[in-house]
């Protein structure tokens, strides 16, 4: 509610045939009539509301009509001739002193949960090991479509807090209240409240997305595509077999070891775990992928950044690993060995393509770029 211009707000209402009925905390009710040239006044509560007040005010022509909020009481005349229940507006502004203390009390306490609420993002960045990671792929988007809702919820509160001030200073520097420029003021708060509710409803919206396009099932019996690395090529075995995991058929009715997952979020549309074993004869081969299409190409190289420190612990011993670079056209990548660990990883980006690959076998990633290539460019068809 903008104090400064709401009494200008309501009188052209009055001259449109909607006359002010009441308020409540969230609508402002109005009932039908002739139009007609109505003058509204706001005055503190306490002031004039008491029955001699009343009194007086109607000696003077006017009425009360009722209450805006815990602090208002709302005076109307009908009579154009009708004086002005305040001739000077220096002492009507003197008399919104004690209201204004009132005001401040509230608006404390709000303030401080605005700077919560306006630094809880960076608060989030710097708290999470993988801010970028996270932000990608876990509900990081909708968290930070709801922080959006509250920023515009707190704006529209300080604009209503502010407009009392406003309306302050301007009868005690001898002015009267605006009665124009509240089309102004009623469009912000229209296009506030629509991008509230846009931002609420993309939230929920968000949420119903990734839980209605998530799906999960083995390798050898889902119908989808998604990104398979060529052990039976890299191994040169093409008797290459599955190897279930007996603990998780026996247990959980599925084949945990070669298994796919899929995820969908704004920021990475296409996220894919992929777990494969495979045997032939004695000799045991396997990998772990996790692939993701990103939305923004400035996201794949801090993503990648935390994607690497997720799987490693290169950041608390670095020694224990060797990291070199892979000559796969078109992409940056690595490849990552650890001091007595038995795989080699392969971190990799192209475009907004970023991938990681832990392999467990005896061949040499490094002299097979084309399936790492090939890997990058799936398309999801």
């Amino acid at each position: 509610m903008n104090l400064d211009h709401i009494e200008g707000w309501l009188e052209s209402m009055a001259a449109r045939g909607l006359h002010y009925d009441h308020s409540d905390a969230f609508l402002f009710h109005f009932r039908r009539g002739e139009p007609a040239a109505v003058r509204y006044r706001l005055e503190p509560r306490g002031t004039l509301d008491c029955p001699e007040g009343m009194e007086h005010c109607r000696t003077l022509g006017w009425e009360l009509t009722g209450y805006m909020g815990k602090g208002f009481s709302l005076f109307r005349t009908w009579e154009p001739d009708a004086p002005e229940l305040h001739t000077d507006p220096v002492v009507r502004g003197y008399g919104l002193d004690k209201l204004a203390r009132l005001v401040r009390w509230f608006a404390t306490p709000m303030l401080i949960c605005a700077l919560v609420i306006l630094a809880l993002p960076l608060w989030l960045l710097l708290a999470w090991d993988e801010p970028v990671l996270s932000l990608v792929t876990g509900s990081g988007d909708n968290l930070f479509l709801c922080i959006l809702s509250e920023w515009i919820a707190i704006y529209m509160s300080f604009r209503s807090f502010s407009s009392f001030f406003a309306l302050r200073r301007r009868l005690r520097a001898g002015k009267e209240p605006r009665r124009s420029g509240w089309r102004c003021s009623a469009r912000i708060n229209a296009a506030c409240l629509a991008g509230s509710f846009i931002l609420v409803a993309l939230s929920f919206a968000v949420l119903a997305a990734g839980r209605g396009m998530r799906w999960e099932g083995e390798t050898a019996t889902v119908n989808r595509p998604f990104p398979d690395f060529a052990l039976e090529e890299l191994e040169g075995r093409p008797r290459l077999e599955a190897a279930p995991s007996v603990w998780s058929v026996e247990r959980r009715g599925v084949d945990l070891d070669n298994y796919v997952r899929f995820d969908w979020s704004v920021l990475a549309p296409e996220q894919y775990e992929v777990e494969r074993n495979m045997a032939d004869g004695d000799y045991e081969t396997s990998f772990r992928l996790d692939w993701y299409r990103l939305s923004l190409p400035a996201l794949a190289e801090p993503f990648a950044r935390d994607l690497f420190s997720r799987h490693t612990f290169y950041a608390e011993i670095p020694e224990r690993y060797t990291v070199a670079p892979l000559d796969v056209p078109d992409t940056d990548a690595v490849l990552i060995t650890e001091e007595g660990g038995f795989g080699q990883d392969v971190l990799l980006c192209r475009g907004t393509v970023v991938f990681y690959l832990r392999y467990y076998g005896d061949q040499d990633l490094s002299a097979h770029p084309e399936l790492l290539a090939e890997l990058a460019q799936f398309d999801g068809r």
